[in-house]
C-alpha cells in the first residue's frame, strides 16, 4: 500500500510513521513537509521542513517518498524549489497548505513550475481555517493547468462531494464535516469526472466522513472514480491502532479508512488501485 498524506516532524519521527503504516500491512509512506513562511500554516516552525523529510527518506528510502514545500510568499520561493528539484529526491510538492487563496499569481507560479518538474501537487482547502481560499477558483487552475497534476484535500474538497454545501462559515447550517445523505452532483464529484489532471486524498476526517455519509452514494462514487482516487492517513495516533501521544485513544483514521474502502469497492483489484495503483503512477514506482 502507499499512504499518501503522512508527516514527519514535531512529535512524528520516522519510527512512528513506519510503525503506523506496518500497523495496515506495510507499505510506502509519502512524507509531506510543511515549511515555514509568510503565509504557510506551519508559522515560523521549521520541525516539519523539506530537509527533515528528505533525510528520513534517505535512511528507508525503500519505505518513504520525499515531497518538497515552499511558502509561495517568500522572496526564494522559486529559487528553493529549484534546489529541491536537483536533489533528485524529491517526488511531489506538498501538503501545500497557506493563508492565500488557491488562485493567487504566486500558487500558480508554483503549480506551474511543479508541472514542468512532473510533480504533482496536494492542496489543502478549507473554509474556517482559511488555508487554500476560494474554491471555486480551482476548476479554473486545474484547466489552465493541464500540465500540472492536482490532488485535492480537506474540508473543503470533500464537503463539495455533495451539491448545495454550506459553505459560509457563519452560517448556523455550517459544518466542516457535514453528515446526511450526499446530494448529486458536487462540484468535487464533476471535476475528478471532467479533468484527468486531478486527483482526491481519501487521507483524514474530512475524507472519511464524507465517504461515510452515504453507503450507496460511496459505492458509486469509488466505482466512477476508481483511477482517481488514493488512500492516505494523515492520521496523528503513533501505532496504526489509535494511540494517540497524548495517552488517548480514538480509531486509526487509516484503519477505519482501509475498512470502509473493503466494504464499498466492488473488487480487490478495485481496493488495489485506491490504496497503491493510483498513487504508484503519480510517483513513477511501479503498479500491480
Amino acid at each position: 500500500m502507499i499512504d499518501f498524506h503522512t508527516h514527519v516532524g514535531r512529535d512524528r519521527s520516522i519510527d512512528t510513521i513506519r510503525r503506523h503504516i506496518g500497523a495496515q500491512g506495510g507499505g510506502i509512506s509519502v512524507l509531506l513537509p510543511l515549511e515555514p513562511g509568510p503565509s504557510s500554516s506551519a508559522g515560523n516552525s521549521a520541525s516539519m521542513s523539506t530537509q527533515v523529510a528528505i533525510e528520513a527518506h534517505e535512511a528507508h528510502p525503500d519505505e518513504t517518498v520525499a515531497f518538497c514545500n515552499v511558502d509561495p510568499m517568500s522572496p526564494d520561493a522559486i529559487e528553493r524549489l529549484n534546489a529541491f528539484r536537483d536533489t533528485g529526491v524529491v517526488k511531489g510538492f506538498g501538503e501545500h497548505k497557506v493563508h492565500l487563496p488557491v488562485d493567487h499569481p504566486r500558487n500558480l507560479e508554483i503549480y506551474r513550475l511543479c508541472g514542468e518538474f512532473g510533480w504533482p501537487v496536494l492542496i489543502h482547502m478549507d473554509y474556517t481555517g482559511a488555508f487554500g481560499t476560494n474554491f471555486p477558483a480551482l476548476e479554473s487552475v486545474v484547466r489552465s493547468l493541464p500540465d500540472t497534476t492536482f490532488i485535492g484535500h480537506a474540508m473543503a474538497w470533500w464537503t463539495n462531494i455533495s451539491a448545495d454545501p454550506v459553505t459560509d462559515p457563519r452560517s448556523p447550517d455550517f459544518s466542516d464535516y457535514p453528515m446526511g445523505p450526499a446530494k448529486p452532483i458536487g462540484t468535487t464529484d464533476r471535476l475528478l469526472t471532467e479533468y484527468p489532471n486531478l486527483y482526491g486524498d481519501l487521507s483524514a476526517r474530512s475524507g472519511y466522513l464524507a465517504l461515510l455519509r452515504d453507503a450507496d452514494f460511496t459505492r458509486d462514487f469509488l466505482k466512477r472514480h476508481r483511477k482517481r482516487l488514493i488512500w492516505g492517513t494523515d492520521c496523528p495516533c503513533h501505532d496504526g491502532r489509535g494511540n494517540y501521544p497524548n495517552g488517548t485513544f480514538r480509531a486509526c483514521l487509516g484503519e477505519v479508512m482501509l475498512s470502509l474502502l473493503q466494504d464499498s469497492c466492488e473488487s480487490q483489484a478495485h481496493f488495489n488501485d485506491i490504496t497503491y495503483n493510483n498513487g504508484a503512477r503519480l510517483l513513477d514506482l511501479e503498479t500491480t
